[in-house]
């Protein structure tokens, strides 16, 4: 425990500073004017689109209004992620109609916080800058509709090739008193905590360029190639959302971006062993990755914050890239060879 207090330490000058400082220089920001989403491209509220069900016994007439609102989206929403029944079958109406009596606690707290006209305003503007900014880096890429969707606390994201649906349940606010009643094994407070409004936009963001890249992630995946995974996803989600605060990509307070700036050296000193960069166990390797309330490996202690082996990824992107100057995207995004950035990187 001793030498615990030597490797992680947190000076109060070093605090200071740390929270006033980004991963690295700022990213360059990508200039948006003039940049058009394709004419076809959709934005759609899909609480107003239940808020319109026709309030008739008509079941074919209702299930076209579904079914309109976004052809696409409504069997991923009634079939997948609600599993309400199936999406052509005029019978799964009564079963939509149950779902929203029962959810109405929730729906009235979503239209009071994350679904509110100002903050889908607001989280739009900022999402569909974001994907502004991914066309200009890759202009040959499709661009997914979003749609912002109750998701009975199913989903946060549900990214598809064709849609980007955010859970506006999962971003009500953590002072929101729905959230409470929720079962605490699967929303311990650090998940509640999390569950902001402000971060829609860069979480929808991050979460969509997670699920379409993972097919680069190899089979038996080490902890250094996921390293390099998270730390392109991040730095492009940094460059797609400039707004957004290195410490929100993370999923972090302010306090805890503090701790992992001023522990950058002590956590490398952790991940730096060979049995530990090239450990390709999958349960060991994921302690670096997963969501909790810390970061389970080694000699880090439990005031640390969770998915610090992303963390050491960004910095890797980072110092890989101010080496090598005007080193264009598709220098370091594509890249699946973690050696190149583990040696550039020098906490």
């Amino acid at each position: 425990m001793a030498s615990q207090r030597i490797l992680f330490h947190l000076s109060v000058c070093v605090l200071a500073a740390a929270m006033w400082v980004s991963c690295g220089a700022d990213p360059t920001r990508i200039r948006t004017e003039g940049v058009r989403l394709p004419a076809d491209h959709q934005v759609v509220n899909w609480m107003e689109v239940l808020h319109d069900l026709p309030k008739d016994q008509n079941r074919a007439k209702a299930l076209a209004h579904m079914t309109e609102a976004h052809p696409e989206f409504w069997p991923t929403w009634c079939e997948d992620i609600l599993q309400l029944g199936g999406a052509r079958d005029s019978a799964t109406v009564d079963v939509l109609r149950q779902f929203m009596a029962e959810m109405r606690p929730m729906f009235e707290a979503i239209d009071s916080t994350s679904g509110h006209a100002d903050v889908l305003h607001r989280e739009t503007d900022a999402l569909l800058d974001g994907l502004k900014r991914h066309q200009v880096l890759f202009p040959a890429e499709s661009v997914p509709d979003v749609v912002w969707m109750p998701s009975g606390f199913n989903f946060a994201l549900y990214p598809t090739p064709t849609c980007l649906a955010v859970g506006l349940d999962w971003f009500m606010g953590p002072t929101q008193p729905l959230l409470q009643e929720l079962p605490p094994g699967q929303f311990p407070e650090y998940r509640l905590n999390r569950m902001k409004p402000e971060w829609m936009a860069s979480e929808a963001m991050k979460g969509w360029l997670l699920v379409t890249q993972q097919h680069r992630i190899p089979s038996g995946a080490r902890t250094a190639d996921l390293m390099l995974f998270w730390g392109q996803i991040l730095h492009l989600t940094s460059l797609c959302m400039p707004d957004a605060k290195p410490a929100q990509l993370l999923n972090w307070t302010a306090e805890e971006w503090a701790w992992a700036e001023a522990n950058e050296r002590a956590i490398w000193e952790q991940a730096q062993p060979q049995d530990r960069m090239f450990n390709d166990n999958p349960r060991e390797v994921m302690r670096w990755f997963q969501e909790g309330p810390f970061t389970r490996v080694g000699d880090i202690p439990q005031d640390s914050p969770d998915k610090l082996g992303a963390y050491l990824g960004w910095k890797m992107i980072q110092a890989h890239t101010a080496a090598r100057g005007d080193l264009p995207v598709d220098g370091w995004f594509t890249a699946q060879d973690p050696q190149p950035f583990l040696r550039t990187y020098r906490p």
